[in-house]
């Protein structure tokens, strides 16, 4: 309750929107704000919905003594929710692949920074030690360097999230002869890896954090059990020779939430992704179930009552006469029973099945490939003897503009979403590529200087290898990253030259 005083009233608010009011020379009055209760539901109804979403990643499972944080809206499959609603969609998958492409660029390279005339650079670097390491990692059994890295830009453009597992040789417990005991980095799926702790769930009252989760679960999250999952101790930079296999988990912070990253354009872009993926679905539909022969057909109603004097009179003769003489059917009706050889008396049935029959000549006539191509629509009609065939009216257009039409403009929120023009992804208005060369070029350059953020996080784990590895390296500033070469304009090229 609360009150509020005025000169000469105090207004009492009872609840929200209702309450009274006392004016000091003793009038009262009551009043309702109007609409009040049912703004206080929706906002009630919206703030429990959010809480219910909220309390749900809080959520926790328990896996051979350990405690799993979920990965997902109570799921915990996120990565595989992301995937399927990609594979599905007709432009996502081949974007992501550009995305992909552009950051790998040339391929990886050693490189040190420079200033030169006021500006940073990267000038590559040769060092044989460092590349012999990373050229002896297929001859150990492990996957090429470059295939791992390219593992890894896939998962980070997916869910954000990357994860290497560190092989170390015995020498990492000798004291002073840990250097160059890393024998290779190898990929672990984030679709695979979650993260853990091996505190009780029964001591944890408040949401996990990330740096609590010690450990990394690696398995199958479809059927988790111990015959599925692998626990691995959680790789320690302060410490990183402390276990003998460790891997490590890179998460993009994602603003509210501290243990995983979550895809910052998925949910927004979730429906539209949807809707692009119904699209051919709806088309596909439409052609296959739609009024394809657009024929109405009118049947006179004189016809219909002729045929049914017709029917009438042969089955009053069929009673009445010899089995003999008994008329068996008519324009395909059945006179007789075909099991006792008695005739039927007449019904109503036997008229429209005589008007099926009818109108099953004519769709004969009209079938083609689609399920409902070639049927039709009748009514009957009075005072003429004849049948009237007419276009049945149809919205074929108007149906397949309004669906491509948002189609097109799902396509479009999509780029935005992703944050790549449709310049550089080949996907225009209509489906033209753009014929400006200034514009992709411009376009191009833009999308590049986005792109550190990405090298580095998806180079995070190797980087630290080497650097553990080689101490020169972090001496002379020796890094690995993505060549990505700007390409010059046809302007600045030689007309020879030219493609």
């Amino acid at each position: 309750m609360k009150q509020t005083t005025t000169e000469n009233a105090e207004t009492t608010f009872l609840d929200y929107g209702i309450g009274y009011q006392q004016h000091k020379k003793g009038g009262v009055a009551t009043f309702m704000i109007e609409g009040m209760e049912d703004s206080d539901s929706l906002r009630q109804n919206s703030f429990r919905k959010t809480y219910e979403r909220l309390i749900q990643e809080k959520g926790t499972m328990q896996l051979q003594g350990y405690t799993v944080p979920l990965w997902g809206d109570g799921h915990n499959l996120y990565p595989q929710e992301v995937e399927m609603l990609i594979r599905e969609n007709k432009l996502l998958p081949s974007i992501l692949r550009k995305q992909e492409d552009f950051l790998f660029g040339k391929g990886p390279m050693l490189y040190r920074e420079e200033v030169q005339e006021g500006k940073t650079v990267r000038v590559p670097v040769q060092d044989k030690e460092i590349e012999a390491w990373l050229n002896s990692w297929e001859q150990r059994g492990y996957p090429d360097y470059r295939d791992y890295l390219r593992s890894l830009i896939g998962d980070y453009y997916r869910v954000h999230t990357c994860c290497s597992k560190y092989h170390f040789s015995r020498a990492r417990r000798i004291p002073g002869q840990q250097t160059g005991s890393i024998l290779a980095l190898s990929y672990i799926g984030a679709d695979t890896a979650r993260l853990a702790t091996d505190k009780p769930a029964a001591d944890i009252v408040r949401k996990l954090s990330n740096r609590e989760c010690r450990f990394v679960a690696v398995g199958d999250w479809l059927t988790p059990t111990e015959q599925t999952i692998d626990i691995y101790h959680r790789f320690r930079p302060e410490n990183p020779y402390m276990f003998s296999t460790a891997v490590s988990y890179n998460a993009e912070k994602t603003f509210t939430h501290d243990i995983y990253a979550y895809n910052q354009w998925f949910e927004g872009l979730r429906e539209w992704i949807k809707a692009s993926n119904l699209t051919p679905r709806y088309l596909n539909s439409y052609l296959k179930n739609a009024l394809n022969a657009h024929v109405h057909v009118r049947i006179p109603l004189a016809w219909v009552n002729q045929q049914q004097q017709n029917l009438q009179e042969l089955c009053r003769q069929n009673l009445n006469c010899e089995a003999a003489d008994r008329v068996q059917e008519y324009r395909g009706v059945k006179l007789i029973d075909p099991k006792t050889k008695k005739p039927y008396r007449y019904s109503l049935t036997m008229m429209e099945d005589l008007i099926a029959n009818e109108l099953e000549k004519i769709t004969k006539l009209l079938a083609g490939e689609g399920k409902n191509q070639g049927k039709l629509y009748a009514t009957t009609k009075m005072g003429q003897e004849g049948w009237e065939f007419q276009d049945f009216p149809g919205k074929f257009k108007e149906y397949f503009d309004s669906v491509i039409s948002y189609d097109k403009r799902a396509d479009q929120v999509t780029l935005a979403g992703l944050g790549i023009n449709s310049s550089i992804t080949n996907v225009e208005n209509d489906g033209v590529i753009s014929k400006s060369g200034s514009d992709v070029y411009y376009n191009y350059m833009v999308y590049l200087s986005t792109l550190s953020w990405p090298e580095e996080f998806v180079c995070r784990d190797l980087n630290r290898a080497i650097r553990l590895n080689f101490p020169h390296a972090e001496a002379e500033g020796i890094r690995i990253g993505f060549r990505n070469e700007v390409p010059m304009r046809q302007q600045e090229i030689a007309p020879k030259d030219r493609l």
